[in-house]
Parts: structure tokens; C-alpha cells; sequence
């Protein structure tokens, strides 16, 4: 995986981060990169909703308590904070087991004014970087101890739109020709694959997996007040794995989805109509 690559996807799963805390993090992931450490963001700004679910985890809903915070008091609902994983160089696997390369992004890191979960007593949360700008060591004090295996912030299933879209894409894994995802909330090569897959069966082309001239002019045009709910949820579900709140997984072409595929296509230089067609679905698969 390009250095290029694995920097985009910190942009998209990163979010709404304060400007200093993008920079900082594009920074850790290319000086891990030259070390032959690759470096993988798994989670950025969280909204408010987004926390409090993550609070209920382990409390009222099912699994492991991954957090204190409830919404408003986690720094990711501030944009100052990231989590991250550790991942190989195709990009095909995360690795979650806290060795040396892991202690060296956190060095780096720190040298960057970032505070890393891992060092804190109460509540260790290895994956979490928070910036600070307080320096408090140089990158080459790494300290490599034993190995121990940390949990995800999201263990159960990272964004959890996400998640549902990965379930509503499952739905039609015979049909557009893909082994059934792992619905773990993350956008990866194969979440990727499969919309695209799920988008040629939907529009009546040939399923391979590629975005190409075929089916781009094969795509619909999805607007608010005159689309199915199937296709506004396929929309929705590009949104939220491009990095962008449509607010809320459920079918319906709201405002907050509407808001959401403007920003989206003004971001990338679209007409800004909050009308997806064949212009925007080609920016979603790019």
C-alpha cells in the first residue's frame, strides 16, 4: 500500500479534525511509512451520537467497554483525537498487537504534541492518540517492552452506519458476486469492492468489480423526493465510507443527506446540486 493511499484513508476516517491534528497525523503516518511501519487511522471525529453508542457498549448493548466517555467528554467529539491500528503492506490485515513498531508510532507521535492512551494508568487505550502540543519526548525515545494484545476502540464494529451498510451490502453478496463481508464498521479494499459489485448488479452490468465507462452511464440519478429507499441507503452508505454524515442510515433523502452530498461534491469539484449521478457516483468509486 502507497504511502498516498494510506494517508487518504486517514483524511476520510479522520473527518471533521481540527486542521493542526490532520497535519500532525499525515506527518506520524509518512515518518512510519519511511521505517517500514505502516500505519492505518481507524477513527477521527466522532459525533456526539456516535459516542454515546460506544458508551453503551458493554453497559446497556452487548460487548466489552471500550470507553468512560460519554458524548461531549471524549476528545474525539472535539476533533482533537485519532485512533489508529497497525496494518501489513498490501493493506490487507489490521494488527492490534501493541510491539515495538507500535510504541515507535506512539514515540512519534508524541515527539508531535500528541498524548498516547497507552501510557495512561486509569484507562490504557492503546489505539488512541489525543494532541496536546505539548512535546513530551523525541522520536527516538522509543521504549520496547513485552508484547501485549490491545483492543480496538471499536472492537465490535467502528462506525456504526457503517456496520449497517456492510449488512445491507451482505444482502446482496450472492447476486453481485462477493464472499459476504465482515461487518466490523471499518472501510476497507473489500467494503470497497463490494459496493461497487452491489452498484453493477443494481444498475444491470456486468459484475467485476470496476468502475468503468459502462457503468457510469448506467447510473441513476438519486435526488431528494423521487428515489427508492434501496438506493438512497446505497448513497448514504457512500457517504458515511467516504468520510461524510449523511445523518442517518435509514432510506430517507433528509436535508442532513442532503447538506452531506453537497459538501461531498464540492470537496471534490462536482456541480453542487445535492443530486447524485453519474459525476458524483464516479467521485464515490474513485
Amino acid at each position: 500500500m502507497s504511502l498516498k493511499t494510506l494517508q487518504d484513508k486517514a483524511i476520510k476516517r479522520m473527518g471533521a479534525v481540527k486542521p493542526i491534528v490532520k497535519e500532525k497525523v499525515l506527518e506520524i503516518i509518512e515518518e512510519a511509512y519511511n521505517e517500514g511501519i505502516y500505519v492505518l487511522i481507524t477513527d477521527g471525529y466522532r459525533s456526539y451520537a456516535e459516542q454515546d453508542a460506544l458508551y453503551a457498549q458493554g453497559r446497556t448493548k452487548p460487548g466489552k467497554i471500550v470507553t468512560n466517555a460519554k458524548g461531549g467528554q471524549s476528545n474525539h467529539n472535539f476533533g482533537i483525537a485519532v485512533d489508529f491500528c497497525l496494518t501489513n503492506k498490501e493493506g490487507t490485515a489490521a494488527y492490534w498487537t501493541v510491539n515495538k513498531d507500535w510504541k515507535r508510532v506512539a514515540a512519534i507521535a508524541k515527539s508531535k504534541g500528541f498524548e498516547w492512551g497507552g501510557d495512561w494508568t486509569s484507562f490504557k487505550d492503546n489505539p488512541h492518540l489525543e494532541y496536546t502540543g505539548n512535546i513530551t519526548i523525541t522520536p527516538e525515545e522509543t521504549k520496547v517492552g513485552s508484547e501485549i494484545v490491545t483492543t480496538p476502540s471499536k472492537p465490535s464494529g467502528g462506525n456504526t452506519n457503517i456496520k449497517a451498510y456492510q449488512k445491507f451490502l451482505n444482502g446482496y453478496a450472492s447476486k453481485a458476486k462477493f464472499t459476504k463481508l465482515v461487518e466490523d464498521g471499518y472501510t476497507g479494499p473489500k467494503t470497497k469492492t463490494a459496493y461497487v459489485r452491489v452498484y453493477q448488479h443494481l444498475v444491470g452490468v456486468s459484475v467485476d468489480g470496476i468502475f468503468g465507462p459502462k457503468s457510469k452511464k448506467a447510473a441513476p440519478v438519486i435526488q431528494k423526493g423521487k428515489s427508492s429507499a434501496t438506493w438512497i441507503k446505497f448513497v448514504q452508505g457512500l457517504l458515511y465510507c467516504n468520510g461524510y454524515d449523511p445523518k442517518g442510515f435509514d432510506g430517507i433523502f433528509g436535508n442532513g443527506m442532503l447538506a452531506s452530498v453537497k459538501k461531498f461534491q464540492k470537496d471534490k469539484g462536482l456541480t453542487v446540486d445535492g443530486i447524485v449521478g453519474p459525476n458524483t457516483f464516479a467521485k464515490f468509486f474513485a
